[in-house]
């Protein structure tokens, strides 16, 4: 192969951060020089990132530029007769490191490859990480219900240092998760049916473990990509078998946890306090429950993100794979399908 053709996909009204830019698309071409003669690029915006909303004029543009595309990067797109619109495409590149938003894959043709941006997240995410863990120990959530409600409530807590943390998914975040973690001093028991070891896991187990584990933990982190097996993993019963002392923390994906049960929690003084990055409703309703929920910090998805650098950062793993492909050699980050991420 001596060319390929990347279309881009923007997507109007969604955050400026996901956004390649023209001058960051140049840029990571610049910064592959011996690419930059065999690679031409389209560069679309098509309205917010669903096709049900794409307008006549956001189709016809798609069509027109994927009839030669060998490669789209973006997040979502139209799936239906792909191989009929695009007849040369070779793979995907999801912008993001999730790609629960094309799920169920039978629409995926045989031959057709699909890459995400796992592992852009970690210098971000890594600093939040700390952050939350830092602040669920010094019951910050607690406190700022307190300020809220007017109410003078000293809370005196011990250092963080030898304290337990389960981390749910040892992926790329949920390794993030568990080295920040074990910097700090905990203990990390990691929770994944895939990996045996992790080098900053003091053990990894299975989830038929997880009530054993959550006995005596004081944190529990939820790193896990969202599927069919992860979809709600934690609920009433698991939120149960926590001491009334721990914390939760989702900075995954919102469909991993019920809510509305950790909501239920807080209110009965059964955990210490939660961190919330990522939710059902995006952004939240003004009548959600969840803003007067108590002990309960919430973060509106922005703990991974960072405006600077994670455009860039996929445009590198994207530059990867096409000097990959033109060397005959497998892609990065490919999804597995039947595992869904």
């Amino acid at each position: 192969m001596d060319r390929l053709h990347i279309h881009f996909m923007r997507y109007r009204q969604e955050e400026p951060v996901y956004q390649p830019t023209l001058d960051q698309i140049k840029d990571a071409l610049a910064r592959n020089p011996d690419l930059a003669p065999r690679v031409t690029f389209t560069l679309e915006s098509v309205e917010r990132y669903m096709p049900v909303d794409w307008t006549d004029s956001d189709f016809k543009k798609y069509y027109d530029a994927m009839k030669n595309a060998d490669v789209l990067y973006g997040y979502t797109f139209q799936t239906q007769n792909i191989t009929d619109y695009a007849p040369q495409l070779k793979w995907f590149q999801s912008d993001s490191s999730g790609v629960e938003q094309l799920a169920p894959f039978d629409w995926v043709p045989e031959g057709l490859i699909l890459t995400n941006s796992r592992g852009i997240h970690q210098p971000k995410s890594g600093e939040s990480f700390a952050m939350y863990l830092g602040m669920l120990n010094s019951r910050i959530p607690s406190l700022f219900t307190s300020q809220r409600e007017r109410t003078w409530n000293p809370i005196y807590t011990s250092v963080i240092r030898g304290k337990k943390i389960a981390v749910l998914g040892v992926g790329s975040q949920g390794g993030e998760m568990a080295r920040q973690a074990k910097m700090l001093g905990l203990k990390v028991t990691g929770i994944d049916p895939y990996l045996k070891s992790h080098p900053c896991c003091d053990e990894i187990v299975s989830a038929d473990r997880m009530k054993d584990v959550f006995r005596d933990t004081d944190f529990l982190a939820l790193t896990a990509p969202l599927t069919k097996q992860t979809n709600k993993i934690i609920g009433d019963a698991q939120l149960e078998w926590l001491p009334l002392h721990a914390s939760v923390i989702n900075v995954a994906r919102a469909g991993l946890l019920d809510t509305e049960a950790l909501s239920k929690k807080l209110h009965e003084g059964r955990l210490a306090g939660a961190v919330l990055d990522v939710f059902d409703e995006h952004p939240l309703s003004e009548g959600s429950y969840l803003w007067n929920t108590p002990n309960l910090f919430i973060s509106p998805h922005v703990s991974s993100d960072d405006p600077i650098h994670y455009s860039p950062r996929c445009l590198d793993i994207l530059m990867t794979n096409v000097r990959n492909c033109f060397e005959g050699r497998p892609l990065i980050n490919v999804v597995d399908t039947k595992k869904e991420f």
